[in-house]
Parts: C-alpha cells; sequence; structure tokens
C-alpha cells in the first residue's frame, strides 16, 4: 500500500518503522528540518528493547519531505500530527484525499475531525485511536514503550467498509494490533479523558508515567480529572465505550510505565503542548454544557504556565 503518514514525531515513526518493515511504500511528511535531515539521512530507527543502547536501533530508510505538495496519488494518509498542526496538514495533503485514498486521523484529542472535514469531506475521513506509546530520541529513532498495545480504527457512521477491512488487514499485517470497531468517537472521548489525566500531571511533576500510579496523591488527582471528564462527556451525550476508565488509566500507566508522556516531552523540548485539545477541549464542552470542571482548568493553566515559563528561572 501506498501510505503517507504527517507527523514525524513518536507516533508516526512507530508507525512507519511497521508499516515499512511490512513492506509499504511510504512517504513521511515532516516541517521540522532536524527531523527531516535525520530522515532522510538514516531512516527510522526503533529501540524495541529498554536495555539496548540508541545505536543498536534497527532502521528502516523512508522517502521524507517537507511537504506532500510534490505527490500526485496514495492508497492511504495517515495523520499523526499534532491538534493545533491539523488545519495547516490536511491542506497540505488534502489533493490527495478522495474516496480511494481516505484520510485516517490518528490523533489524542478532541476537535480535528472537525476541523479536518472542513478541507476534505467528511465522508473520505476515518478515525483511529492507538495506545501504541514511544518516546522520540535524536536522529529519528524511538523508543517503543511498553510492547504493542491495541489500535482501533472505525468509519464515522459506524459501518464495516471494504476500505476499513482494507487498513485493518494491512496494519495487522505488519505487526500493528488493529481491531475495526462500531464506536470510534466513543473510544477517542475515553482516550482523551483518560490522557487528559495523565498527560498535564506527568508533565507537571515532570515523571514517567509508571510512577503516577505509585503514590496516592497522583491517584487522587488523577482519578479527579476522570470524573470531571466523565461528567463532560455526559452532558454532550457521548456514550464511553470503556465502562471503567480507572482500569484503563491504570492499565495506560503500566504498559508505558517508563515512558516520558508526550507533553513532558514537549515540556522538555520547549515546544507546544496539545493541552488546549484535551484538557483545554474538556474544558470548553464543559463550559457550553454548564458543568463545573475545576481541577481541569487548573491543569490548564499550569500548563500553560509550563510551556512559557523555566521552573527556576526568574522572569522578567
Amino acid at each position: 500500500m501506498k501510505i503517507v503518514i504527517v507527523g514525524g514525531g513518536a507516533i508516526g515513526r512507530l508507525f512507519g518503522y511497521f508499516l515499512l518493515k511490512g513492506n509499504n511504500e511510504i512517504t513521511l511528511i515532516d516541517i521540522d528540518q532536524n527531523t527531516l535531515g535525520a530522515l532522510q539521512e538514516k531512516g527510522i530507527g526503533l529501540i524495541a528493547d529498554d536495555n539496548k543502547h540508541p545505536d543498536e536501533a534497527q532502521s528502516f530508510p523512508v522517502k521524507a519531505l517537507s511537504s506532500a505538495d510534490s505527490l500526485t496519488e496514495a492508497d492511504l494518509v495517515l495523520l499523526l500530527v499534532k491538534s493545533q498542526d491539523t488545519l495547516s496538514a490536511v491542506q497540505d495533503v488534502a489533493h490527495l484525499i478522495g474516496e480511494s485514498c481516505p484520510l485516517l486521523c490518528m490523533q489524542t484529542g478532541l476537535g480535528n475531525l472537525e476541523v479536518a472535514a472542513k478541507i476534505v469531506p467528511k465522508e473520505n475521513i476515518i478515525m483511529g485511536i492507538t495506545f501504541m506509546s514511544g518516546t522520540a530520541l535524536s536522529d529519528a529513532r524511538v523508543r517503543q514503550g511498553g510492547g504493542l498495545a491495541r489500535t482501533y480504527i472505525g468509519e464515522l457512521n459506524g459501518a464495516f467498509t471494504k476500505r476499513l477491512e482494507n487498513i485493518n488487514h494491512v496494519l495487522n499485517r505488519c505487526g500493528i494490533e488493529t481491531q475495526m470497531v462500531k464506536r470510534i468517537i466513543g473510544r477517542l472521548w475515553c482516550k482523551v479523558i483518560t490522557y487528559s489525566a495523565i498527560n498535564p500531571v506527568s508533565a507537571i511533576l515532570q515523571v514517567p508515567n509508571g510512577s503516577l500510579t505509585s503514590k496516592m496523591e497522583s491517584i487522587t488527582l488523577m482519578k479527579r480529572l476522570l470524573d470531571e471528564g466523565r461528567e463532560v462527556a455526559k452532558s454532550c451525550s457521548i456514550e464511553l465505550v470503556y465502562p471503567d476508565l480507572y482500569e484503563l488509566l491504570f492499565d495506560a500507566c503500566e504498559k508505558s510505565a517508563n515512558n516520558l508522556s508526550s507533553m513532558l516531552q514537549d515540556i522538555l523540548n520547549e515546544v507546544p503542548t496539545e493541552i488546549d485539545a484535551q484538557n483545554g477541549a474538556i474544558c470548553r464542552y464543559a463550559e457550553e454544557n454548564g458543568v463545573k470542571v475545576p481541577t481541569h482548568q487548573t491543569m490548564v493553566e499550569l500548563i500553560k504556565l509550563l510551556e512559557c515559563w523555566k521552573p527556576g528561572v526568574e522572569q522578567q
């Protein structure tokens, strides 16, 4: 399959690696010049064992571009950029999207579907979520976290279409454990609520995900975030697929125990986080529906401060 991956971060590299290993034709789009140069020079390198040195990464060469302008056709476009980059990313690949080349949005955030649907027909969009985790390293390498976790894909109308079956087959054949589901939006909300508890708390405390379940104080804080998120979903008439978000949270922390969350990686790398598409989005839906979410609002404020204010550095 001819696949365009938009986004060369940790998850983009993970998907790229396995899809390349499965003999697909991959083009990876990324606007960061350092990432782009490393991809072009060294390909995508995967470290699957925590004990291995980064230099031992197994790599596959990949075609890497800063824009999709020169591309004329594809079978699938996989969107793996941060939520704040969705608009520009979809505009860049819009000429490729059609009935025979759907856009698979695989992002952890709310509002991306609405943004993408302003650029390309909604019927050409498929939604997905993944519980795969990884840490982006230098030279376009990625350290896989907690083994392969499941990925879910679904049509917006819940149908099991031929194109969905084809994508499901390709992903599973390449070693990406994938399942077709009918209620993909409900699953997306479950993931956003769960990671809106994990990501900001790990970023504020600056600890790996596994440490969050080792102290009662952090567990209590994350549970409060889950409870608020569940109330917002209820107010929006979202049917949450997972009956126990606490179990989902503990499972996610356990499987990515040694990983730094994406939000913590962003803070450490001094780049913008996805707080607006996660806790911020929950706050916006809460306000629209008259739900109080003080803990989520506090997380947004603290992360915004961390984005512009380095701890320990005196501000002028």
